[in-house]
């Protein structure tokens, strides 16, 4: 597919090419014509490119007809959702050039990127099941299956520390920074060059005056606007930086549409940190939308090692460094252990760190909200800050509370991505005729992303419940199987209950003419994603 999609981006350009010989012919000819003893010269040089033009145009349309068939056979071939496939073959119809440009740039590229998994380490644990013998079915089953789609071991000595918007997260990442003593692993989809950026960026190099090894790694599309200045201070600072799969020829270049979306920080194999912020000051509620309802997780215990073996991987992917010699300058295993550690006076709180991304077999995080909501026997309430989540979790949030189970679901009231606002909309109409809940935030934005299926499990984490995030996007999500911890996140919810709008479906028929077609147009872009 990647010689393919290759071969076929040179020859269109040679077709356009071709197209725009007879202006060149024109051009030359007159140049020829100024000469005193040009005229000859022009009518045979004239004559003979008319003939190449000829030719070369009464085969055009054969050569762009013959691209657009073969592109068609690959998407057909790929196994993609039947509403992607028919969309991209009536783009491949209606305007066929375009269209295998539009493919070559959006189109998946999975060979590449499978090429870029550099390594695998061994299982960390085995999948132990005695944590689930006092546990529920539910439980138990799910856990199994994102073990068996993943190979997310059950991290079961952990201590769990739910962080509330930026008041309570970015203190919290100062102070890992600041106690760390051997090393500082970032990871995060956006880094800003703001007041914020600059003061993580100031004590990350600090830590590294100290001794300390400072590794970076940002998304090269989610942090687009970081400038290179401000990433040439923190290296110079002696802070370690990489972008995660740079776009340097973003036309042609189709990995630009497969982005990092991980949020994850390190110190010293002790602590972890994850969740849906990002360093910048929006994140902290001083952006235009104003107040920024999200949450961060902090870690401590076996749970570090799987976010950590995350983290060196994806470091590996875009650096020529050895993952084995990074842990051991490290001291730690190839797992991401620190060597010798004891976690057995952490409690007893079993979870999974579960990853997922385009190179995914399975799309693990998907296959976790599908067994949260389907197998919920009394609650399953959703927070999401985009809700484009394909049919098969739109059916289950359906099934769910047509079985009369309590289905509620939270997202914005603000847009901060416009065609993505638009079609989360599209999904409210459905899901209020089924008897779902749906409450839309009014104090700010809401970007937490949660789940939580009765009173026994718990999700959180990176994964936004739509498509980009659950089909695309690389991602990682904590399932946290804890009776205290899915109550603290249920309260929660109910607390952001009293800040939001519940929508009801007389009222939201009557919506205007004008919002229906933009939930259509963002329904359209949501399912060629």
């Amino acid at each position: 597919m990647n010689k393919i999609g290759k071969w076929i981006v040179w020859a269109l350009i040679a077709a356009f090419l071709l197209g725009f010989l007879p202006t060149i012919i024109d051009t030359l000819a007159g140049f020829f014509v100024l000469t005193e003893e040009g005229l000859g010269v022009t009518q045979h040089f004239t004559r003979t490119l008319d003939t190449v033009v000829a030719t070369a145009e009464s085969y055009m349309w054969h050569i762009v007809i013959a691209y657009s068939i073969i592109i068609a056979f690959i998407i057909f071939m790929e196994g993609q959702n039947p509403d992607r496939t028919i969309l991209w073959m009536l783009v491949l119809v209606f305007v066929p050039v375009f269209g295998v440009i539009l493919y070559l740039i959006l189109g998946p590229d999975l060979q590449s990127i499978r090429n870029r998994r550099l390594f695998r380490p061994a299982k960390k644990y085995g999948f132990d099941h005695s944590p689930f013998k006092k546990a529920t079915e539910d439980q138990f089953l799910i856990g199994s299956m994102l073990h068996a789609c993943s190979g997310a071991d059950l991290l079961v000595r952990n201590r769990v520390e739910i962080l509330i918007n930026g008041a309570e997260t970015f203190p919290a990442i100062e102070a890992a920074i600041a106690g760390a003593e051997k090393f500082i692993h970032m990871e995060f989809f956006i880094i800003r060059d703001d007041d914020l950026g600059r003061r993580i960026g100031g004590m990350l190099m600090e830590a590294a005056r100290r001794g300390v090894k400072v590794r970076v790694l940002y998304d090269a599309v989610g942090s687009w606007s970081l400038k290179a200045r401000f990433v040439k201070e923190l290296e110079e600072g002696g802070v370690e930086c990489r972008s995660f799969m740079p776009v340097s020829l973003p036309l042609f270049r189709r990995k630009m549409n497969f982005r990092n979306h991980r949020k994850i920080l390190v110190a010293d194999g002790k602590v972890a940190f994850t969740g849906g912020i990002n360093i910048g000051e929006e994140y902290d509620g001083k952006g235009h939308l104003g107040f920024w309802r999200d949450t961060f997780v902090r870690l401590e215990g076996e749970a570090v090692a799987a976010l950590h073996n995350i983290f060196l991987h994806d470091w590996c992917v875009r650096s020529a460094d050895d993952p084995a010699a990074i842990c051991e300058d490290l001291n730690i295993t190839l797992n991401g252990l620190p060597v010798k550690d004891d976690y057995s006076a952490l409690p007893v709180i079993p979870l999974q760190v579960v990853e997922s991304g385009v190179d995914s077999v399975w799309h693990s995080i998907a296959k976790g909200y599908y067994g949260m909501i389907s197998r919920a026997q009394k609650r399953v309430w959703v927070t999401s800050p985009y809700l484009v989540p394909g049919p098969e979790l739109m059916n289950a949030l359906i099934a769910s509370s047509l079985s009369g189970v309590d289905v509620r679901v939270m997202m914005p009231s603000v847009k901060d991505h416009f065609l993505v606002f638009w079609g989360s909309r599209s999904n409210i109409e459905p899901l209020l005729r089924a008897g779902v809940r749906v409450f839309q935030y009014q104090d700010g934005f809401i970007h937490t992303k949660s789940v939580v299926s009765d009173s026994c499990i718990a999700s959180v984490g990176t994964c936004n419940m739509d498509v980009r995030s659950l089909d695309i996007n690389f991602e990682n999500q904590l399932f946290i199987y804890d009776r205290e911890i899915a109550e603290s996140f249920a309260r929660q919810f109910e607390t952001d209950m009293k800040r939001c709008k519940e929508l009801h479906i007389g009222e939201w028929e009557k919506r205007p003419l004008w919002q229906k077609l933009l939930e259509s147009f963002g329904r359209l872009y949501s399912a060629q994603i």
